[in-house]
């Protein structure tokens, strides 16, 4: 199928799987990259959602301990009072949150932690709760708020995030100091009631010095998920150290301040609005720097979000400068190789129309300009081996012309030669019967002797005349045999010019197919010129043979005649030999007409073979005129426009 393919067909098909090999890395990338945006984003969602639920905690271990004083006869009903307004915007607030969560178990906990603060709520305000059971149903109410604080995290992929600075930050602010807050709540509202009675079992002291126990690892976790986040990113340190150091301070005194007023002591006399106060400050330095994180936390997630946005807009634009420049490439390249392609077809066009006139730049060595170089050289070549058939042609042309001038001349001659040997041939006629009238009327001997006399010396004359005229037909003879190496000689060169430009045509391979078909044409025809030529030569060597011996005839016709002469004149004299001399006579004239008739039947045949010749060639000629025609659909360069075009391709 690709082989069907047009070349720009070919590019465009290259292009097409290079896009497609750019397109699905980038669609990966980009499907990649807006999947982590969309966490970034959730992320940024979530961040305001867990700050609310930690407020709503902070709200209600604010307001634990308040109403644990308040239950045991201290005086914090107002700040309790206006802390339960407070709790209960916040979770007015949270309602919204949950529902943005979406998630069965937060809303389940939601459910329960709304119905127990409603329970403790109206239990604290109404005093027909205890002490006990308001501090249980408030910590239940906590940790359900915690749990869902970690729940909502994870709705939102916090506690999923990628980076190590962030996710250690997260895990110490958002999971372990919540739960160091709680810890220090607790600690708050026990020890606050411990010093509003002014009393403690040693089973209290226990709880306290558990509680103490479990801030103090708490906050160790939370310092090493710092110190993870701070070596991983030195600002986070420099932004959130002096925080960190305070709370993790204000802890460590707190926890200080209730072993020396709590847990140590026999006798509980520090006061309990004091260590309330100083335990909310120590909670208030956390939660100061929960909504340092938090802010910094949102920085960095919308740092994130930007520098992915803005590394998606560069990643397109450069893959699209780079689809556009490989494009562009590729539509440069595909024209330095479709144009010189294009150029060579209009060449090999223009040479298989007959036109070797082309004169063209083949442009750099490159395979494209090798293809070029190797036309033009074809043309070149194609050119000088027609140019060279013509003049052959031309050449056989002026010798078919002078056969056939020759072939005319030599049948006059013969015709000629023809008309003599029927007057001989009825002046032997006459000589018989004179001679037989010489043998039966012996006694007229002077009178017919007189007259044979004269017979004698008219046949002699015509016998010099046959004589002459033989030798006039062996030298034409001669002349058609030269005439006819000639010819032979011709074609055996143009066979051999022929053969030359089918090698040539071969090695031109399949632009050369059609002038291979014109070289074999005028092969074939060389080859039988050749062979009529050997064919006429054969018959002229045996008509010159004939003629020789009809030559040799007649000398010896002349020199019969002679005797005869020779005879008559004495027959005065040799009256008595009449008789036998009429014999010999008889016999000689016998042999002479013989002769003659062999004559006659030479003539007969060279007029047949003449007429053969000038069959031969008018057939030679009309081939000729056909390879004529064959090569001149070619067009060539004259010698001096192929003297420029080679100084013109010199000077390039």
């Amino acid at each position: 199928m690709l082989a069907r393919l047009t070349l720009p067909q070919k590019f465009l098909l290259l292009g097409a799987i290079a896009l497609l090999m750019i397109a699905i890395p980038t669609w990966l990338y980009l499907r990649e990259a807006n999947q982590a945006m969309t966490t970034y984003e959730a992320e940024q969602r979530g961040l305001p959602a867990v700050v609310r639920v930690l407020q709503a905690v902070k709200l209600t271990q604010q307001h634990r301990g308040l109403s644990a004083i308040a239950l045991n006869g201290g005086g914090t009903e107002g700040r309790r009072a206006e802390r339960q307004k407070d709790v209960n915007a916040m979770f007015g607030e949270l309602d919204a949150v949950v529902a943005a969560a979406d998630n069965a178990d937060v809303a389940a906990l939601w459910r329960d932690a709304r119905r127990d603060w409603e329970t403790v709520r109206d239990g604290v305000a109404a005093k027909r709760i205890s002490a006990v059971d308001s501090f249980a149903t408030h910590t239940a109410v906590i940790g359900r708020l915690l749990r869902i604080g970690e729940l909502v995290g994870d709705v939102y992929g916090l506690s999923l995030d990628p980076h190590v600075d962030s996710y250690q930050l997260i895990q110490a602010v958002y999971y372990q100091m919540p739960a160091l807050t709680e810890e220090l709540g607790k600690l708050r509202a026990r020890g606050a009631v411990l010093l509003t009675r002014k009393e403690g079992s040693q089973d209290d002291r226990f709880i306290v010095a558990q509680l103490l126990a479990r801030a103090e690892d708490r906050l160790g976790q939370m310092r090493n998920a710092f110190d993870k986040a701070a070596r991983a990113n030195p600002r986070m340190a420099s932004e959130m150290g002096p925080l960190m150091q305070a709370a993790s301070s204000a802890t460590l005194a707190l926890a200080q301040r209730t072993q020396s007023d709590i847990v140590r002591p026999v006798a509980l006399v520090a006061s309990a609005d004091e260590y309330f106060a100083a335990a909310t400050q120590t909670i208030e330095s956390l939660y100061a720097l929960n909504d340092a994180a938090s802010r910094l936390l949102g920085r960095q997630l919308g740092e994130r979000v930007d520098a992915f946005q803005r590394d998606r807009t560069l990643m397109l634009l450069t893959q699209l400068l780079l689809v556009t420049g490989a494009a562009w490439t590729g539509v440069l390249v595909a024209r330095t190789i479709t144009r010189p392609l294009n150029q060579a077809v209009d060449v090999a066009q223009q040479v298989a129309s007959g036109n070797l006139v082309n004169d063209f730049d083949v442009g750099p060595p490159t395979e494209v300009g090798l293809l070029l170089r190797a036309l033009r050289d074809m043309s070149e070549s194609l050119g000088r081996i027609v140019g060279e058939v013509r003049g052959s042609v031309d050449t056989i042309n002026a010798a078919t012309h002078d056969i056939a001038s020759g072939n005319a001349d030599l049948s006059a001659r013969i015709e000629s030669q023809a008309s003599s040997l029927e007057e001989t041939a009825s002046s032997m006629e006459q000589l018989t019967a004179t001679v037989r009238q010489n043998v039966e009327h012996a006694q007229r001997a002077n009178t017919l002797v007189q007259e044979a006399t004269a017979a004698a010396g008219s046949g002699s004359e015509v016998v010099q005349r046959v004589v002459a005229t033989m030798g006039e037909i062996d030298a034409s003879s001669r002349r058609i045999v030269d005439i006819i190496s000639v010819i032979d000689a011709i074609a055996f060169q143009t066979n051999i010019l022929a053969l030359n430009a089918a090698v040539e045509a071969a090695r031109a391979g399949e632009q050369g197919r059609g002038f291979a078909v014109v070289a074999s044409e005028v092969r074939t025809l060389a080859q039988r010129s050749a062979t009529a030529a050997r064919e006429i030569k054969e018959l002229i060597d045996h008509s010159v043979n004939k003629v020789g011996q009809g030559n040799a005839l007649a000398g010896g016709a002349g020199t019969a005649m002679q005797q005869i002469l020779d005879s008559v004149r004495r027959v005065a004299g040799l009256m008595q030999d009449i008789a036998l001399a009429s014999s010999e006579q008889s016999a000689g004239i016998e042999q002479v007409n013989q002769a003659i008739t062999q004559m006659d039947d030479v003539t007969q045949h060279n007029a047949a073979l003449v007429e053969q010749t000038a069959a031969a060639s008018a057939s030679l000629e009309q081939q000729a005129a056909a390879l004529a025609r064959a090569v001149g659909i070619f067009t060539v360069a004259t010698p001096g426009d192929r003297h420029l075009s080679q100084g013109v391709i010199a000077l390039r």
